[in-house]
């Protein structure tokens, strides 16, 4: 049983759900949906990390068992570099909001956008992957 593709469903609906907060926060200035962001995006880090490490350890109990078709693990890196990116935005997403004591602005909404197109992105790509397997 793989367990990677049981655990990615978590930053993305995380982070995903963390932009309607930030979207909320921009529109109207209320601490409890910056808070609401703030933990969604640390928790999306977590389960990033954790979703990252578990392919790591999938894919060498795989090759281990049945060995794996290069061109499947050069197609899933291909799909994961914008996950990568993302997580990556999402980190600095993170430490703005731990360093500007979590207040919204335009700079940070836009990190958000961004960080949600590159994970919808990700998540699109990852179902066509194992769509395709």
């Amino acid at each position: 049983m793989l367990l990677h593709p049981a655990v990615v469903h978590f930053p993305v609906a995380l982070w995903l759900t963390s932009l309607l907060f930030d979207v909320m926060a921009h529109r109207r200035d209320d601490i409890a949906y910056r808070r609401a962001a703030y933990w969604l995006v640390g928790l999306g880090l977590l389960t990033a990390a954790l979703g990252i490490a578990l392919g790591w350890v999938d894919l060498l109990s795989y090759e281990r068992a049945a060995g794996v078709d290069p061109k499947f693990v050069r197609r899933h890196w291909f799909h994961s570099v914008p996950g990568y990116v993302a997580t990556l935005v999402y980190l600095v997403n993170f430490v703005w909001r731990r360093r500007t004591s979590n207040r919204m602005s335009g700079g940070l909404l836009a990190a958000s956008v961004l960080g949600a197109v590159l994970i919808a992105v990700t998540g699109y790509l990852g179902g066509m992957l194992r769509d395709s397997m």
